[in-house]
C-alpha cells in the first residue's frame, strides 16, 4: 500500500517517479511499478489520466495478481496534468492518507509564477487573497528556508544551464506551523517543450522543517549574552496566525535554542483547565502582551533586517504562572521576514 508521485512535466509520453511515500526518488522509471507491483499497464494508465485529466480507481490484474490502483491528477493553472498521485495496494486494502501536492508554472520571460488554488491553500487558511499570477517576491514570501533557490533560478532562466531541479524548502503556514516541502521542476516542459513546470510536495510527516543555524541568523550564542538573572537567552521563531477578518495572534512556533526550563513546554493544558472558554489556541504568550507584539510587527514591516525592537512581555511558566521577560524581536532573513520574526528573551528579576 504505497503512494507514489509520478511527474508528467515534459511532453508525453515522458513520465517518472519522483516520490515514494514522501521520500524522494531520482526521476525513476515508471517501469519500476511493473517490477514491484506487476503493473504491466502502468504507462497506459498514465496516458489515460493525462488525456482525460481525471482520476481513476480500479483493480488491475498483472503478473503479481490483482492490485487496486488509484490515480489523482495534479493539474496546472491551465488545466494540464503536471503530475499524478498514484496509490497501489491490495484490492481490499483501505486507501491511506495522501499528501498535499500542487503545481507551479514559471514564465521564462518575466519569472512570474502561475499557480493554482490548491497550491495557495497548501500554506493558507482561507482562499481569500488568492491570485493566479505571482511575482517571485510574492510567491516566496512564506518560504523561511530554501537552500537551493539559486538552482531553481538557473532552471527558470531556461538557457540550457540546468534542465532539472529538486530541493527542500521550509514554509510558514498561515496558522503559524512550519512545513517541510520538497520542490521539483524541469525545463523543456509543457506540450511543446518550451515551458518550466514544477511541483511542490508537503513531506512534513517524513522529515522535519529545517531552519538556519544561529550564525546564518546573525544571532549571538547563549554564552555571549545573558540576562539579569544570569540565564542564557531563549531564541525562538515568532509567527502570526492570520485569519481574514480577525486580529493577528502572535505565537512562539519553533525553538532555535533549547527551550529555557522556566518556560512551559506547552500551553494547551493551561488553556483547557484555566481558560476553557477562550477561543485562542494554546499560546505561550500572555494575551495581555499581544499588543506589544502588534506594535513591534508594525515597526518591522518597514523591512529593516538589522532592527531589533525591545519589549517586556509575559510568557507561560511550567507552573502555570506568567513569567516576565525582556524580549527583543527582529525580522527573519528574506521575504518571509514580514510574516516571521526571531525573538530573543531573558527573564526579568521580580
Amino acid at each position: 500500500m504505497t503512494w507514489y508521485l509520478i511527474e508528467t512535466l515534459a511532453p508525453a509520453p515522458s513520465a517518472s517517479i519522483v516520490f515514494k511515500e514522501g521520500e524522494p526518488r531520482d526521476w525513476t522509471s515508471v517501469r519500476t511499478l511493473t517490477r514491484s507491483d506487476g503493473l504491466d499497464m502502468i504507462e497506459d494508465l498514465i496516458a489515460e489520466v493525462r488525456t482525460s485529466r481525471e482520476g481513476l480507481d480500479r483493480v488491475e490484474h498483472g503478473r503479481l495478481g490483482p492490485r487496486r490502483v488509484v490515480m489523482r491528477p495534479v493539474l496546472g493553472y491551465e488545466g494540464e496534468v503536471y503530475g499524478i498521485k498514484t496509490w497501489v495496494g491490495k484490492p481490499d486494502a483501505a486507501l491511506t492518507p495522501e499528501r498535499a501536492i500542487a503545481s507551479v508554472n514559471w514564465d521564462v520571460q518575466s519569472l512570474v509564477a502561475r499557480h493554482t488554488l490548491e497550491s495557495y491553500m497548501m500554506s493558507s487558511i482561507s482562499p481569500e487573497g488568492f491570485g493566479q499570477d505571482r511575482d517571485p517576491g510574492q510567491f516566496l514570501r512564506k518560504v523561511a528556508q530554501f537552500d537551493a533557490l539559486n538552482e531553481l533560478a538557473e532552471l527558470c532562466l531556461n538557457d540550457g544551464t540546468r534542465t532539472h531541479f529538486s530541493g527542500r524548502l521550509t514554509v510558514l503556514h498561515d496558522d503559524t506551523h512550519l512545513m517541510a516541502w520538497r520542490g521539483l521542476a524541469r525545463s523543456n516542459a509543457g506540450s511543446d517543450g518550451s515551458e518550466v513546470r514544477g511541483l511542490f510536495h508537503d513531506v512534513t510527516d517524513t522529515e522535519p522543517p529545517q531552519i538556519a543555524p544561529l550564525t546564518a541568523l546573525k544571532l549571538p550564542s547563549g554564552d555571549e549574552q545573558r540576562g539579569e538573572t544570569g540565564s542564557a537567552p531563549g531564541t525562538v521563531l515568532v509567527a502570526y496566525r492570520r485569519v481574514p477578518g480577525e486580529p493577528e495572534i502572535p505565537a512562539l512556533i519553533y525553538w532555535v535554542s533549547p527551550r529555557p526550563n522556566y518556560i512551559a513546554e506547552s500551553a494547551t493544558e493551561h488553556y483547557l483547565t484555566q481558560h476553557p472558554d477562550t477561543p485562542l489556541p494554546g499560546n505561550l504568550i500572555n494575551p495581555e502582551s499581544f499588543d506589544e507584539f502588534a506594535r513591534a510587527k508594525k515597526i518591522l514591516e518597514a523591512g529593516q533586517d538589522d532592527l531589533e525592537i525591545p519589549m517586556v512581555v509575559e510568557l507561560l511558566g511550567p507552573d502555570g504562572n506568567w513569567v516576565r521577560v525582556r524580549f527583543h524581536i527582529r525580522r527573519y532573513p528574506g521575504a518571509v521576514g514580514s510574516l516571521l520574526h526571531i525573538g530573543r528573551f531573558v527573564p526579568l528579576e521580580d
